[in-house]
């Protein structure tokens, strides 16, 4: 059964709008997966392709025989190879993805992750679920079925934000042990670890993964609603800083928030990394959507 927690972030409609996701992601998809690589072979694969004629040196067991009884003439059969997709989430799980407790930004990044890996998982790719913080955390892997995705949901319901983030060294131990060519998501709000982005999407791409990152925050920290003498709490460090939140304070944030914004964008553009912006009020359909249309999920 389902804990509570589970229950609550993941409600009948939550469910719902999950189910009619995947039904409207099964109408768009104009190709398979991204990383369901899909050629033709001799073998006794699943699903015909087509013949083509015998050469010396062929293997005789894929010689289509009653072909040649009835027209005397040697075809191979050949066969769809469909290898398997690998899909990996990567969640940031950091105290700043849930400032002052505040889960808006956390409960819209595990969404996300669950409506990635339901999609993934109807389509029989392969899953892991990868929390991240100051370390990795335990990760979740599914087999090439939905069977899991309660399973799954529990899993993120019981992830907790917490802790300073460490991108870099996370992503490049993660690295090491994923498997090649990948389809990797990245969900995080990118805070305090953007100096170390570069080189976290560059150990990813050496594995020659296909890498999109979701740009995950709220709108007040595009646009912070402050007046007055205030007292800053940062969320990973726990410092303090009083302020003054003047306009000309304010326009000076704004200004800083559209240069670390652009820096993402310019980072990932620089790995050929698809990045997408991903505030809380966006609805996540739209937000999951694009982002597997993006990522050459879905057909354009």
């Amino acid at each position: 059964m389902p804990s509570q927690r589970t229950e609550s972030l993941f409600d009948e409609d939550f469910l719902m709008r999950l189910q009619r996701l995947h039904l409207l992601a099964k109408r768009m998809a104009g190709r398979m997966s991204a990383g369901m690589q899909r050629s033709m072979r001799l073998g006794d694969g699943l699903e015909f392709a087509d013949h083509r004629a015998y050469a010396a040196g062929d293997d005789i067991r894929f010689v289509d025989w009653p072909y040649y009884a009835r027209m005397e003439k040697l075809l191979l059969r050949l066969f769809h190879q469909q290898s398997e997709a690998e899909v990996a989430i990567l969640l940031d799980r950091s105290a700043s993805m849930a400032p002052d407790g505040q889960e808006e930004k956390f409960r819209y990044a595990l969404r996300a992750a669950a409506a990635l890996a339901y999609v993934a998982m109807a389509s029989l790719d392969r899953v892991t679920l990868q929390p991240f913080g100051r370390q990795l955390g335990e990760a979740m892997k599914t087999g090439r079925s939905a069977a899991q995705l309660l399973e799954a949901l529990d899993f993120l319901a019981a992830t907790e934000a917490s802790g300073r983030t460490s991108l870099g060294e996370c992503i490049e131990r993660f690295a090491r042990q994923s498997p090649p060519s990948a389809t990797v998501f990245l969900i995080s709000d990118l805070l305090d670890c953007a100096d170390q982005l570069s080189g976290a999407l560059a150990h990813l791409k050496q594995r020659s993964c296909d890498v999109t990152v979701l740009h995950v925050y709220m709108p007040q920290d595009a646009e912070p609603r402050l007046t007055g003498a205030v007292l800053l709490d940062c969320a990973e460090t726990g410092r303090q800083m009083p302020l003054e939140a003047t306009e000309a304070v304010l326009e000076s944030y704004q200004q800083w928030w559209n240069d670390f914004q652009a820096g993402c964008k310019r980072t990932c553009g620089s790995h050929a990394v698809t990045y997408i912006t991903s505030p809380t009020d966006r609805p996540f359909e739209k937000l999951i959507l694009t982002t597997l249309r993006h990522a050459g999920i879905l057909g354009r």
